[in-house]
């Protein structure tokens, strides 16, 4: 059922994402958003802005000069001086942005000016044309005698539907005379023409028309707001004012910026309707040749297919996102597409940005209907199956089912009311498992945990179950390692297909031993979840690990001086050599050393399960007593017992008299037995980083290194100063210290000193915790 429903859910997602990747790419293709992507394109070009090239300057026929000239159109003899002058200083080209397409009323001013042009060899006329009466367009070239004396550019000025001048045609013309853009006529004049465009890229075109034709667009990136170029005055030009090193080496067009008087047009980089003259367009589009600068435009495929593509990996994140996140997504998208844009100006390019921007703003209302019809359907086959009638209404009585209310309302009443048991029996199951001694995990197929006890928190070391819910069981039960297979996984996997229950041990690395128990929750759903109770067998193993010791115990350490009892009463009896008394003395130290074993095993059984009762008290007169208790047996081997405090010291402490003074008496007793004749063995009390420290401190050989981690290991004995495969019998003694350091919350620390001693220390914390 599940599988079914995913599947329809993936189609249904297949089905909105290629609608609207299809509707993405037609917006880029056919350019839906044109207006919008245009604002975005001048907003960026009015932002990124860069300094113009120093080599190109404006003389502009302004209003200060019409007032000192006179009014327009001048003779052209005028036109003659200003280019005699500024041919004067060395120019690298000159565009006289005039149409002369008219002979002159006095024949002596169009001769005066060609042979000016003449003279100056680096003069740029433009070519215009003009539409007929039938729409269609012609040229209007400037007089044959001009046209001998100059090199040709066209003026066509290319505008969009807007009226904003935002490209230019490098060539244009009819299908006889090709000429290319003014800026590149005079690049050519200078000898600099730019190296990524062909010299003869303008090809002939198969046409039905013979007049005017346009090709190579290419996208102007303006310097900025008109003034951005170098200009100076033709009146000042006129009267010698402007030095003459202005027009050396430099680029020069001449042209008309009075108001009202020569043609101006809107650019990206217009402010507040103020129009830009169209010699400074051509000076600026002649500015970004000369810098290299260039405005490369998406094609069109790349354009239409990143922004499907985009809108494509916007309704994969909404599979996986809340309807939150998901209006989020979509928002960020929208706007990150025009921000983008604007951004990727400042590198030359761009990327019309409202085709994706139109299409993730589509995406989530309509992905948000699709789902709603989908999860509208889903309810409704819910509803059937939890009526187990065909007819949905029946899992809303027809008494409580509101009068008037829409589909989605009856529905999600229904829902309600099953969400209302559904939490009931979560909760009756909860308080089952919280009455659970073990711990319990109950994961889906997907073996993640949606319940969990008290005890699986004790268990994991989290702190509550909810910290567990949503999380997968293999990734909290890492620390365990299962003895039936490789990976939790592999052990879930198989209890959903078993049809009985499973179990297995797993063991923690701090030793930590637990029984796993699994079943399936539906054996007859193969992808039903699981029921993971976990107990803690640690006790039980301790107890048949200690079990197992003691018989070892019995069997070995006090069975074989009843062996050696036995046998030294069969040689007696069959007369052996040895005398009586002898056999005495034998049978005496084998009963002894029989005994002192049994009194080891009860202290250390006795320290382990008796309740300690911890009482006020003195830890130095605690020392004091049994260091008396030990003089006998220190006096034997001629040791001195000495204590390191001064007369009248006290510490005061909580602890259980009986277990600790047996302790030190160990401590003291293996001290003096291992301690040289005529040694000292030294007892000091003190207190450290909230604790009270007994040490004992003996003379002898001190403990092998490799045999100190065994020290506190029950049934095993470690002779200082010699080989742990010569020792004979069990070492219980200081089995009981580290129990009673243990019992009271604390530790005994070993400071070795090969050769030179051993000193143990008694570690008591200050606030006693029973163990």
């Amino acid at each position: 059922m599940t599988t079914v429903k995913n599947s329809n859910h993936l189609r249904e997602w297949w089905f909105v994402s290629f609608g609207l990747m299809a509707l993405t790419a037609a917006a880029c293709w056919w350019h839906w958003t044109w207006h919008l992507d245009q604002a975005v394109y001048d907003a960026a070009q009015s932002t990124w802005l860069r300094s113009p090239a120093q080599d190109i300057v404006i003389v502009a026929v302004d209003d200060a000069s019409l007032q000192a000239i006179g009014r327009w159109p001048w003779k052209r003899a005028i036109h003659a001086q200003a280019l005699k002058q500024i041919q004067q200083a060395g120019p690298k080209s000159v565009m006289l942005d005039l149409l002369l397409s008219e002979a002159d009323t006095d024949p002596q001013q169009d001769f005066v000016l060609a042979q000016a042009m003449r003279e100056s060899g680096k003069v740029v006329l433009p070519v215009s044309h003009a539409l007929d009466g039938v729409g269609q367009g012609h040229e209007l070239r400037p007089l044959p005698i001009f046209q001998d004396n100059a090199a040709l550019a066209h003026a066509d000025a290319a505008m969009d539907v807007d009226g904003t001048v935002r490209w230019a045609y490098l060539w244009a013309g009819s299908q006889a005379n090709r000429y290319p853009h003014p800026a590149l006529a005079m690049l050519k004049m200078a000898g600099e023409w730019p190296a990524d465009i062909p010299p003869q890229s303008f090809q002939e075109t198969a046409s039905t028309s013979p007049y005017w034709h346009r090709e190579q667009a290419m996208p102007i990136p303006f310097l900025g707001a008109p003034g951005r170029i170098a200009h100076v005055s033709y009146a000042a030009v006129l009267r010698g004012e402007v030095a003459p090193g202005t027009f050396r080496n430099r680029h020069v067009l001449i042209g008309v910026t009075a108001h009202g008087l020569g043609e101006t047009f809107q650019t990206p980089v217009s402010q507040q309707g103020e129009g830009m003259s169209g010699v400074e367009v051509i000076a600026q589009f002649l500015d970004a040749l000369r810098q290299g600068k260039r405005i490369e435009v998406l094609p069109k495929i790349a354009h239409a297919g990143l922004s499907a593509l985009l809108v494509l990996a916007l309704l994969w994140h909404f599979r996986q996102a809340t309807p939150r996140h998901a209006l989020i997504a979509s928002a960020i998208l929208a706007m990150g597409a025009v921000l983008a844009s604007w951004a990727l100006m400042a590198w030359g390019i761009w990327w019309p940005p409202f085709g994706l921007t139109l299409g993730a703003l589509l995406s989530y209302p309509v992905w948000s209907w699709r789902k709603l019809e989908a999860t509208a359907q889903d309810l409704e086959a819910e509803l059937r199956a939890m009526a187990g009638e065909p007819d949905v209404k029946a899992a809303l009585p027809a008494r409580e089912r509101p009068v008037g209310a829409d589909f989605m309302q009856q529905r999600t009443d229904a829902i309600s009311r099953a969400g209302a048991q559904l939490r009931q029996a979560r909760q009756l199951l909860a308080h089952t498992l919280a009455t659970l001694p073990d711990a319990v995990f109950v994961v889906d197929t997907h073996h993640v945990v949606t319940q969990a006890n008290q005890q699986a928190c004790a268990m994991t070391g989290f702190s509550q179950p909810s910290a567990l819910i949503g999380r997968r069981l293999g990734e909290i039960l890492a620390p365990l390692t299962p003895t039936e297979a490789p990976t939790w996984d592999m052990l879930l996997d198989k209890a959903q297909q078993a049809h009985k229950a499973m179990s297995t041990e797993a063991v923690h690395p701090r030793g930590k031993q637990y029984l796993m128990a699994m079943v399936a929750v539906d054996h007859e759903a193969p992808d039903s979840g699981v029921i993971v109770c976990a107990t803690d067998v640690t006790a039980l193993q301790e107890a048949e690990l200690q079990r197992a010791e003691l018989l070892g115990f019995i069997a070995h350490d006090i069975r074989s001086p009843q062996a050696s009892l036995i046998s030294l009463v069969e040689l007696h009896r069959i007369g052996g050599h040895m005398s009586q008394e002898e056999t005495l003395k034998h049978v005496e130290s084998m009963a002894r050393h029989t005994l002192e074993l049994c009194e080891e095993l009860l202290q250390v059984m006795r320290a382990e399960t008796r309740a300690i009762a911890p009482m006020p008290g003195d830890l130095v007169k605690l020392a004091e007593g049994c260091m008396s208790d030990m003089q006998l047996q220190a006096r034997a081997k001629d040791i001195t017992l000495s204590g390191d405090w001064p007369a009248g010291r006290t510490q005061s402490a909580s602890f259980d008299d009986y277990l600790v003074h047996r302790a030190l008496v160990n401590l003291l007793s293996n001290a003096i037995k291992f301690s040289p004749k005529g040694g000292q063995v030294s007892v000091s009390v003190k207190q450290e980083r909230h604790c009270h420290v007994i040490a004992v401190r003996d003379q002898g050989p001190g403990i092998p290194e490799s045999e100190l981690g065994r020290l506190f290991k029950r049934y095993e004995r470690v002779e200082q100063g010699r080989p742990s495969k010569l020792a004979a019998g069990i070492g219980l003694g200081l089995v009981f210290i580290d129990t009673v350091a243990r019992r009271h919350g604390g530790e005994v620390k070993v400071i070795n000193s090969p050769g030179e001693g051993a000193c143990f220390e008694l570690w008591l914390p200050d606030s006693l915790g029973q163990h």
